[in-house]
């Protein structure tokens, strides 16, 4: 029986590194990379496997995969977590012949946005080669390598990642109605012109601009979304404002 380790990942501000440890406690051995400043956020849990060690940036990241010692290595982000189905599959995966099975997999990831799965990472590109042999050298930037290489490597059958990076996107939405709230309270002191034209025209303007600001559209998922967050803002904002307007209007013209 073949042995499997997980490395993972841990950023500055990650808060579900303790959920992703436990999701994979079952391992032959773990060891996180906590880049950055600041300890990782583990809490009081204890995991016999567990290894930490510091590094001062993604630079020093090298190839974890010869210090772990197993033959099989999974390389995770500290948002993410294996969901059942995939532990399954890697627990069955350590009892066949090395020969009957490929040198690397590629696993599908999934983002928990808003509520609800979604195909897709805000992290990296999915399907993702994520698992491999430990005398597979995967590339230094495994987070977001497009090589020909990592495309051809087969997909595992069955289960998936679960990437919990977009679930304070919750929070973000709150926020943007209050903002929201704001600007409308401002734009009516001002009296200006509103009309739900002008709104959506506006709020497009904003999305096209802002996806391609700065290379933003590059970032795949993550620009897509912050691109339509900042269009959503200003939509709202004028729908608010001239909701209020109309309101105000109807009223005078009863009294």
């Amino acid at each position: 029986m073949s042995t499997l380790g997980v490395v993972i990942l841990s950023l500055r501000g990650m808060k579900h590194l303790t959920q992703s440890l436990e999701s994979v406690k079952w391992a032959d051995a773990i060891t996180v990379l906590h880049a950055g400043a600041g300890e990782p956020s583990i809490g009081g849990n204890y995991f016999p496997s567990l290894r930490l060690r510091k590094i001062a940036s993604l630079r020093e990241l090298g190839d974890p995969s010869w210090e772990i010692g197993t033959d099989w290595v999974l390389h995770l982000w500290g948002e993410e977590r294996v969901e059942d189905e995939l532990g399954e599959e890697l627990r069955a995966l350590r009892r066949r012949e090395s020969s009957q099975v490929p040198m690397g997999y590629r696993i599908p990831i999934r983002s928990h946005l808003l509520g609800r799965w979604v195909k897709g990472s805000l992290l990296g590109p999915s399907p993702a080669l994520r698992l491999s042999r430990r005398v597979e050298h995967l590339p230094s930037g495994w987070w977001d390598s497009t090589t020909e290489k990592s495309r051809e490597a087969p997909l595992l059958p069955h289960g998936w990642i679960g990437d919990y990076a977009a679930t304070e996107l919750n929070d973000g939405i709150d926020r943007l109605q209050s903002v929201s709230e704001l600007w409308a309270e401002e734009f009516r002191g001002k009296d200006h012109g509103l009309n739900p034209k002008a709104a959506v025209l506006r709020s497009f303007q904003v999305f096209v601009k802002m996806l391609l600001m700065n290379g933003i559209v590059m970032n795949g998922f993550a620009g897509l979304t912050l691109s339509t967050l900042a269009a959503y803002l200003v939509l709202l904002t004028g729908a608010r404002a001239w909701e209020a307007s109309n309101a105000r209007t109807k009223i005078k013209s009863v009294g």
